[in-house]
């Protein structure tokens, strides 16, 4: 019987390790293909320097462009939940996320969201731009 509660009490550490990959939820919406984006314009939330430099260095960004690239980003998040309780016990639970959001106006055009161990970083943002520059094809 213990070598089962083992196995058990292994497999349920593995289900949660595997579940919790830190990969990006990506949403492209039907409207990103109605016209191609032939320029953005940055806003980051809260602003930050290094991810503002970071996305400059990759793309030039124009001040009169329709098209927004929000950037937002969030640190030490604190999640009360009790729906979580043995995800926080058992892994290292995410604190942290970034989101890409592409509008055209109010038309929402595509997002990326992921959930991070630390603060995003450069990497995150170089990481997270070259996959929507990628998914939207520009």
């Amino acid at each position: 019987m213990g070598w089962l509660m083992k196995r058990a009490g292994l497999a349920i550490v593995a289900a949660v390790w595997v579940g919790c990959t830190q990969k990006p939820v990506v949403k492209l919406y039907k409207a990103a293909h109605e016209r191609p984006i032939t320029c953005l314009r940055l806003s980051i939330y809260p602003p930050q320097k290094d991810l503002e430099a970071t996305l400059r260095s990759l793309y030039p960004f124009s001040k009169r462009c329709d098209v927004v690239l929000e950037v937002k980003h969030k640190e030490n998040i604190c999640c009360n939940s009790n729906q979580n309780a043995q995800r926080k016990a058992l892994t290292a639970f995410p604190h942290h996320f970034l989101r890409l959001e592409v509008r055209r106006g109010l038309t929402p055009l595509y997002s990326y969201y992921i959930d991070l161990s630390h603060p995003a970083d450069e990497k995150d943002a170089s990481d997270a731009f070259e996959r929507l520059r990628s998914d939207l094809k520009f």
